[in-house]
C-alpha cells in the first residue's frame, strides 16, 4: 500500500529549514513497524501542495501503531503548516512505493476514474480520502514528462533519496516484537582478502608504501589540500610524509587500506579503506576515501566503489556496508546518495578531529538492496553509456 502525505508552508522562507527537519521525520517514519520505505519530493507545478513524501506501507494496522502515534504529524511545525493544502491518503494497487532517483520526476494524478495509460492508478483505500484514484508514473527527467503528459498532470522533483525501513515486526512467546531470524544458509562474512580487484577503468589493489607512495604524492599535490580537511592526516608535505602513513596504517586488524589505480596512466591516484570489519555480524565499513584531483569525478572513482562493494556483498558475504561521514562534508554526502546509500541518521558529537567537534552522519546499503544497485552500477559502466570523449550518457541515479 501507497500512503501520501502533502503539505504546504504558509512561511516560505522558511523552507530550507523545514526541509532538513523533514529529512529526519523520514527517517523516523522509517523506524515505524510496517513503513518500508520513505521519499519527500517538492512540486515543479503551482496549484498543488509544495511537498509530497511517499511511503511505502504494509497495511493501515500501522496507523494505529503506538510507534506511528509519536511520530506522526509536523511536530515544531504545526502552526506554519498551511492546513488547507495538508492531505493524508492511503491507497491500494501497489505493493511497494517507486523509488525516484536524483534527476528523476514523479507524476501524480489524481481522478475520478483511471484516465491515462502508462500510469499505475492506485484506488483510495483510507485516511482522508480526498481522491479516489490517484495515478503515478516516473519519469527519467521533466523534459521527457511534459513531452508526455504536458502540464495536465502536476510533476515533482526528489528532494531526499529513499529512506528504507523495516517490515512488520516477527513477535516471540511474550508477544515482544522481534527482528527477522536470520537464514540458515547465512554465515558469517569472510575477512578481505589482500587480492587486487581488476576493472575496466580502475584497479583497487591494497596499498603498499613503496608501490604508491610516490604516486599519490604527486597526484595529491595537484590539489589545494582541501580533501584532507575531514581526515586527521594530511596534506603531507613530502614524499617521506606520505610514506610514513602509509607505513603507520597497513597491517591494522579492522581496516584494510587500497590504493586505487587509474588504468590508463598505471598510477595511484586515490585511497580507500575497508574499514570496522565485523565478519561476525557481517558488516563492513567503507571508509577514509581520499581522491586526488586526478581521480575526482571520473569513471575510474564510481567504478572503485563499484569494485569494493561487489567484492564485500558478492565475494565476502557482508549483510550491511556502510559511508559515515562529518556532517560538513557536502561532497561526501552527495556522493553517498549518489551511489545508492540510504541515509540513516546524525550521530551528535561523535568523535574529535583537529580540534573540532566532529558530527557524523550514517549512511548504508544492505544485502537486500545491493543486486538493484549492482545492476545500476553495471549499466552505468556499460560502454554504451559512454561517448567518444569518454563522458557519461546518463547519470548513475538514473538506472536505479
Amino acid at each position: 500500500m501507497i500512503f501520501f502525505s502533502e503539505s504546504a508552508l504558509i512561511e516560505p522562507s522558511r523552507l530550507s529549514e523545514w526541509g532538513e527537519w523533514y529529512k529526519g521525520h523520514l527517517a523516523a517514519m522509517t523506524s515505524v513497524p510496517g513503513v518500508l520505505s520513505a521519499q519527500r519530493f517538492a512540486a515543479l507545478d503551482r496549484g498543488v501542495p509544495a511537498s509530497l513524501a511517499m511511503y511505502t506501507v504494509t497495511s493501515p494496522a500501522v496507523f494505529e501503531n503506538e510507534i506511528y502515534r509519536r511520530v506522526r504529524g509536523m511536530g515544531p511545525w504545526v502552526g506554519l503548516v498551511d492546513e488547507t493544502q495538508h492531505r493524508r491518503n492511503l491507497f491500494d494497487g501497489l505493493d511497494t512505493a517507486p523509488e525516484i532517483p536524483e534527476g528523476g520526476v514523479l507524476a501524480v494524478a489524481d481522478r475520478a476514474a483511471p484516465d491515462r495509460k502508462g500510469f499505475d492508478w492506485l484506488r483510495i483505500a483510507g485516511l482522508d480520502r480526498s481522491t479516489p484514484y490517484r495515478g503515478i508514473a516516473v519519469f527519467p527527467d521533466a523534459a521527457a514528462a511534459r513531452r508526455v503528459v504536458g502540464h495536465a498532470v502536476p510533476l515533482y522533483r526528489p528532494v531526499t533519496s529513499r529512506y528504507a525501513g523495516a517490515p512488520e515486526p516477527r513477535r516471540n512467546q511474550f508477544g515482544q516484537p522481534i527482528g527477522w531470524p536470520i537464514t540458515p544458509e547465512w554465515k558469517p562474512a569472510l575477512k578481505p582478502s589482500i587480492t587486487a580487484i581488476e576493472g575496466r577503468f580502475a584497479t583497487v589493489e591494497p596499498l603498499d608504501a613503496d608501490r604508491h607512495a610516490a604516486d599519490l604524492f604527486a597526484a595529491n599535490a595537484e590539489g589545494d589540500g582541501s580533501n584532507f580537511t575531514y581526515y586527521p592526516y594530511g596534506p603531507f608535505a613530502t614524499v617521506d610524509e606520505q610514506r610514513g602513513w602509509i607505513a603507520s596504517v597497513s597491517g591494522e586488524a579492522t581496516r584494510l587500506f587500497h590504493a586505487i589505480i587509474d588504468k590508463a596512466s598505471g598510477k595511484a591516484v586515490g585511497v580507500a579503506s575497508y574499514s570496522n570489519i565485523t565478519p561476525a555480524m557481517g558488516v563492513i565499513e567503507i571508509a577514509g576515501l581520499n581522491f586526488s584531483p586526478r581521480l575526482q569525478r571520473k569513471p575510474a572513482a564510481t567504478e572503485a566503489h563499484y569494485l569494493l562493494m561487489r567484492r564485500a556483498f558478492d565475494e565476502l558475504g557482508y549483510r550491511r556496508y556502510e559511508w559515515k561521514c562529518d556532517s560538513w562534508n557536502l561532497p561526501s554526502r552527495a556522493a553517498a546518495l549518489r551511489l545508492g546509500f540510504s541515509y540513516e541518521g546524525l550521530f551528535r558529537q561523535a568523535i574529535v578531529i583537529r580540534g573540532r567537534n566532529r558530527d557524523t552522519m550514517y549512511f548504508s546499503i544492505t544485502d537486500r538492496e545491493w543486486p538493484r544497485i549492482k545492476q545500476a552500477f553495471e549499466r552505468w559502466l556499460d560502454p554504451g553509456n559512454f561517448d567518444s570523449d569518454g563522458r557519461q550518457k546518463a547519470g548513475l541515479a538514473s538506472f536505479r
